[in-house]
């Protein structure tokens, strides 16, 4: 059983092409129709929830294609490093000084 070490990791292109067409789409929707989207948003009551759930929505189709973006381009995020030893235990409980009181005296 050979282990691959420092695979080639296949680049998540049709996603990025996913996310990408999707996030074109929904700003040629909001600015094709301005005024549709005005007057909805505008309306009051519960409506004011649309334009909250828009932005998530654009957020959450934005982000995503900006990250597979920068994945086809190989730019990744750098790993923390793993703790190689294990933290000790203490045995013993370590004395806390207590406060002192302190006399001010004013004259």
């Amino acid at each position: 059983m050979a282990q691959q070490y420092g695979g080639v990791k296949k680049k998540p292109v049709g996603k990025m092409m996913v996310y990408g067409v999707l996030s074109a789409a929904l700003y040629t929707v909001l600015l094709t129709n301005q005024a549709a989207v005005t007057a909805l948003f505008t309306r009051g009551a519960w409506y004011a929830l649309l334009p909250i759930a828009t932005a998530f929505a654009f957020s959450f189709v934005h982000g995503g294609f900006t990250g597979y973006f920068w994945s086809v381009l190989g730019v990744e995020a750098t790993k923390k490093a793993v703790r190689t030893r294990p933290e000790e235990k203490r045995t013993f409980d370590r004395e806390r000084p207590q406060p002192q009181p302190r006399l001010r005296a004013r004259v």
